[in-house]
């Protein structure tokens, strides 16, 4: 009896720690690794930034932009919510895995959104209600993130019903309540600064989270290579074209790695939200330049804004990243290889793409030159430091 009651209190033991409620990982001192559920996570995504490079290889911009942005949200979300509570138990696993089901349904419906918008509505509220429901429980088991989870379920919440609403009327006067809600959606951590504060984000975990979507979109340059250089004849020109546009992009991995903060996101009240958000525009730059290089090899001798264009926002962004980082001398590149990438862009293709991997290499350089600064400790964490 004596064995059998040890048993059944060994697998109860066993049982309970696959059930755990969420905890504050925000000042764990043992390194925090990415877990096998939030790659499978970005898995999905990878689905979801192919349909949509799709979409803007055909021409569709505006559908590309406006359907983009939920799509990253919809990712950020889940990643800032396991940023400070993931436990990686059963009961997180079982809130995480439907929503690769959502995301799948909304990369689904990209492709012909015209006439699946409103699966693509159903899907983003799925994803959105289920993130709600695991900032409900967290708020439940954590009192001190209940000031803000409460307002993160009450605005997610809201945005959802907005979604809801917009299948009550038909496009594209439903694109405009997507507008609102996405508002809503994007605002909310904004309105909820204050509350950061006392919960900021885990800089170990975090910027490689952020890392890895960056990884996802730059992935969609070696594919766009491949399928230009499937559907034309292979040329010295046709190789040339498709070698520099791939090394322009692994430039801006190199640039955008090179350059990882960890205390960028606890840094001053708006550098870490200015980060995060950033992200958005660089992930945008980099599938639009994707699919530019990939229209570069099927034209050659047309000019190129398609990929001088993107190749500048990239820029951009990340001299507004370094900024954050107050790195300015990075910046002050970055923001000139931006201004010349896009003088750049009016030349023909073969030309553009030649001087722009001459930026980007030129910065690389530089970088590697330059004597690395000294990474200070962060003086604790900062009022509204990110979302």
């Amino acid at each position: 009896m004596r064995d059998l009651h040890n048993y059944i209190l060994k697998k109860g033991s066993a049982l309970t720690s696959q059930w755990q409620p969420p905890r504050l990982r925000l000042f764990e001192q043992a390194h925090r690794r990415v877990t096998w559920l939030e790659l499978l996570y970005d898995l999905a995504f990878v689905v979801a930034v192919a349909e949509l490079a799709a979409a803007l290889g055909e021409g569709r911009l505006l559908v590309y932009v406006g359907l983009f942005v939920p799509v990253w949200w919809a990712w950020a979300g889940y990643v800032f919510y396991a940023n400070r509570f993931d436990t990686d138990d059963v009961s997180h696993r079982l809130l995480a895995l439907p929503q690769i089901l959502a995301v799948a349904a909304m990369a689904a419906a990209v492709g012909d959104i015209e006439q699946r918008s409103g699966l693509f509505a159903l899907a983003y509220v799925a994803a959105r209600l289920l993130l709600v429901v695991a900032y409900l429980r967290a708020g439940r088991h954590v009192p001190e993130a209940r000031p803000l989870t409460a307002r993160y379920a009450a605005g997610f919440s809201v945005a959802a019903l907005v979604w809801l609403a917009s299948l009550a009327v038909e496009p594209p006067a439903r694109y405009a309540f997507w507008a609102v809600a996405l508002l809503v959606d994007l605002g909310t951590p904004l309105l909820s600064r204050r509350h950061q504060g006392k919960l900021p984000p885990q800089t170990e975990h975090l910027p490689e989270r952020f890392g890895l979507f960056v990884v996802i979109v730059l992935g969609e340059a070696v594919r766009s290579v491949a399928v230009g250089l499937k559907g034309h004849e292979t040329t010295p020109g046709t190789l040339a074209l498709a070698a520099a546009g791939v090394a322009i992009a692994m430039a801006f991995w190199w640039l955008y790695f090179g350059h990882t903060d960890e205390s960028v996101v606890l840094r001053t009240r708006l550098a870490g939200q200015v980060w995060v958000y950033s992200h958005l525009p660089l992930s945008l730059g980099l599938v639009a330049y994707a699919i530019g290089v990939e229209h570069a090899i099927a034209h050659p001798a047309a000019t190129s804004w398609a990929v001088g264009v993107p190749a500048a926002l990239v820029l951009v962004v990340l001299g507004v990243q370094h900024l954050c980082s107050n790195e300015r001398r990075a910046a002050t590149l970055r923001l000139a290889a931006a201004a010349l990438t896009l003088a750049s862009a009016a030349l023909p293709t073969a030309a553009a793409l030649a001087l722009i991997l001459a930026y980007a290499a030129a910065q690389v350089g530089h970088d590697l030159l330059r004597p690395r600064p000294v990474e200070g400790p962060v003086e604790g964490p900062v009022e509204g430091s990110a979302a």
